[in-house]
């Protein structure tokens, strides 16, 4: 057989199979979470002396040894809040800057744009020498910022880059995945992205009555995989979702999403005084707490209507709602039963709310042991309303006797024997008698 008959029976060579690409995306997906930049961020305790060697290396012009590393940190250190504007390292900060402007290394421009980033302030003077240095540079950058570059012309604008970012960010479906695809890996980073979280904020305001523009907003506040929400700029946050609904209220399914994505994201304004909620202003807060106060009233009766059998609770639904919608509840608490509390907590889990309605428990035992109650705030009264022949019972809000709202636990037969209440069995025109009081 000649060699051109071999070779027409050879079978062809097969085609090399390519490695699947998803694991290796994966894996240098996890690596940009936990390392997001080149830059180390070295702790409070550490930056002065890292600031301090550096110096005495620029002093002595003694430079052998010395590792970017120790560069890098230094360069964040010597921007932050602390230094940027100290006086006697005036001579290192313009060291930096004659070194940007000179530097061949990517890691090094790589690193002093992400310090511009970070201590980015609106036309701070640090911010403005960083941004000159680095614009007149841009095209000796690495591929990574090059490419954010181009996609923000204005990230080097100090006056300019924080709304040309919310521009982008407002035409993104997913604005925390889509900045890290333009090279943005940290959109909660501190320093310019908290200027550009404003700036977003302020452009979806006028549309946050709309559930695609809040689920957006929620989003970015909170991204899938991520731990917490954002606390710099919440509070600007929940002001403009809160915003809308200061004389009116939205429908009963978008006041339940609005109130569960809040009180989700920054727990309940209620017992969490502090944190994000600490900077809303009190129109805003006032919107939220009446949200809360129905919302607790319906999740009473909700649970008690199941675990008592009673025809009396549909009435008494209609009645303390009536009063919320007529805006004579400021607050309301529940305590429930232990039975009443397991019966929540399946009822919470099945609408995948658990752990957003907060509520305490009733500790007294004996007869009483299935006893919950709901503690409402109207002006100057407390009242008490109880499951199972529990009475209504009104404290003054002035009586150092009183029930207050908020606490983990209560024991009704003590709030029973409390004297200065007055009660009343849900007998007769019952309604008339507490309206007459509050």
């Amino acid at each position: 057989m000649s060699l051109g008959e071999r070779l027409l029976q050879a079978r062809p060579p097969e085609k090399p199979t390519l490695p699947a690409l998803k694991p290796i995306l994966a894996a240098t997906e996890r690596v940009l979470q936990r390392w997001p930049d080149v830059v180390p961020n070295p702790p409070e305790r550490d930056r002065e002396q890292l600031v301090l060697r550096m110096k005495a290396h620029l002093d002595q012009n003694r430079w052998d040894g010395v590792q970017m590393s120790l560069v890098s940190a230094a360069a964040r250190a010597l921007f932050d809040e602390v230094r940027r504007q100290r006086s006697d390292l005036a001579g290192l900060r313009t060291f930096y800057l004659e070194e940007i402007r000179a530097s061949t290394s990517t890691t090094f421009l790589g690193a002093m744009i992400s310090v511009y980033l970070e201590s980015f302030v609106p036309n701070a003077p640090h911010t403005r020498d960083l941004a000159e240095a680095l614009h007149e540079i841009r095209h000796r950058m690495g591929a990574r910022w090059r490419m954010l570059i181009d996609s923000v012309p204005e990230i080097l604008r100090p006056d300019a880059a924080p709304d040309a970012i919310a521009r982008k960010m407002v035409g993104m479906k997913n604005p925390c995945a889509d900045l890290k695809e333009l090279g943005l890996r940290s959109p909660h980073a501190p320093g310019l992205m908290d200027f550009a979280h404003l700036a977003y904020v302020a452009r979806l305001e006028p549309h946050l009555s709309a559930r695609v523009e809040l689920d957006r907003l929620f989003a970015w506040l909170k991204p899938d995989g991520q731990a917490s929400a954002r606390m710099s700029g919440a509070s600007e946050a929940i002001d403009a979702v809160l915003g809308h609904w200061r004389t009116s209220n939205p429908s009963d399914d978008d006041l339940s999403f609005l109130t569960q994505s809040l009180v989700g994201l920054y727990d309940d304004p209620r017992v969490q005084r502090g944190g994000a909620w600490a900077g809303v202003a009190s129109d805003r807060l006032a919107v939220i707490m009446r949200w809360l106060t129905g919302e607790n009233i319906r999740f009473f009766m909700d649970v008690v209507s199941a675990v008592e059998d009673s025809h009396m609770w549909e009435p008494r639904r209609r009645f303390w709602l009536k009063l919320h919608a007529q805006r004579r509840i400021d607050a309301a608490w529940v305590a429930f039963s232990p039975s009443g509390a397991l019966y929540a907590r399946r009822m919470l889990a099945s609408r995948g709310t658990r752990g957003v309605l907060n509520y305490g428990r009733q500790s007294a035992g004996g007869a009483r042991v299935n006893t919950s109650l709901l503690i409402l705030k109207s002006g100057s009264k407390i009242i008490v309303e109880g499951s199972h022949s529990y009475k209504v019972h009104i404290f003054r809000d002035a009586d150092p006797r009183a029930p207050t709202l908020y606490q983990q636990e209560y024991d009704c037969e003590r709030i029973r024997l409390t004297p200065g209440a007055e009660a009343k069995a849900h007998l007769g025109d019952w309604q008339s008698w507490v309206e007459e009081r509050i």
